[in-house]
């Protein structure tokens, strides 16, 4: 089995990071538990750059934040589809007390198969009310699960017939057979390096080995993805108009800046590491790309503006 990177909600780079619906006050802590476990799913399969910060953002300009609640369940078939990565709906009615269904079946011949199953909990072992977890692997008769909220062993591996019992909901995640094999290349890239750890995933901590190919097609699809814009890798009116302003004073942890110490540092501008974190580092190569592009020279990407449109290839 191939175990995705783990993620905490809890973690403290992003536990108070926003995560809320219009008129109530939430943090990833406090109701990310969906947006992590799909973060780690992302960051596996398709980008090591993905925290449960990205995928919070998207799931919040997105309106898949339920007010006062966590994340509807029609969230993570599009959350995934955003990054190529087939995900499917087992069920839509509440299973929560019921041991066998067809989508029992389904999710068991899932994990055996080597895929993975994001699975919404009812109360019990793990939950009070409702919870989403991970579940990477099955073998004789138990279940292999990242939790975003705890580490218990009682909660990372525990019997089907308990699963089976307390879950409510459930969607297959197509794990792609490169990634099943143990021995193939990027089986090794996508998850065999990483130790499973959050502290440890490459996803948050500097700049990716793959910088100095990034490309502008991958940067605007990132760029689109960090802003709640249709994330088709092509640049257009709609993704301009929903840019934000970036400098090293404003939005300076927006999830947008990781995309763009990522490109500035591809193209020659050197941004420092890619921690999504704007400082001294992105304020001189922002300057020096603004430069040598016509735009004015004020470390600022202002929304709509030239630098925007120069980096999206619109001018």
């Amino acid at each position: 089995m191939v175990r995705p990177i783990s993620y905490l909600q809890t973690d403290p780079r992003w536990k108070n990071h926003d995560y809320s619906a219009k008129g109530e006050k939430k943090t990833i802590g406090s109701a990310g538990c969906g947006p992590t476990s799909a973060a780690m799913v992302i960051a596996t399969l398709q980008d090591r750059q993905v925290t449960p910060v990205t995928t919070a953002q998207w799931s919040m300009a997105h309106s898949y934040k339920a007010l006062n609640q966590g994340t509807y369940y029609s969230y993570f078939v599009p959350q995934m589809s955003a990054y190529g990565i087939v995900c499917k709906r087992l069920n839509t009615s509440n299973l929560y007390g019921k041991s066998s269904s067809a989508a029992h079946t389904q999710a068991q011949n899932a994990l055996k198969n080597g895929d993975w199953v994001i699975a919404c909990m009812g109360k019990g072992n793990w939950t009070s009310s409702g919870h989403f977890i991970l579940l990477y692997g099955y073998e004789n008769g138990y279940v292999y699960i990242n939790d975003p909220a705890s580490t218990k062993p009682a909660r990372v591996k525990n019997t089907w017939a308990l699963f089976a019992r307390q879950v409510k909901y459930m969607w297959t995640v197509d794990v792609p057979e490169t990634c099943k094999n143990p021995g193939s290349s990027a089986a090794a890239s996508s998850a065999g390096s990483h130790s499973g750890s959050a502290a440890s995933a490459g996803a948050s901590s500097g700049s990716s080995s793959n910088d100095a190919v990034y490309g502008r097609a991958q940067f605007i699809k990132d760029v689109q993805i960090s802003i709640g814009a249709k994330a088709d890798g092509i640049a257009g009116p709609e993704t301009l108009s929903k840019t934000v302003t970036v400098s090293r004073y404003k939005n300076n942890r927006h999830t947008v800046v990781k995309p763009l110490q990522r490109y500035l540092s591809a193209q020659g501008y050197p941004a420092g590491n890619a921690d999504g974190i704007a400082g001294s580092k992105f304020d001189a190569a922002v300057r020096a790309y603004q430069k040598a592009h016509g735009c004015i020279a004020d470390g600022e990407i202002t929304a709509q503006k030239n630098t925007w449109k120069s980096l999206l290839g619109l001018r």
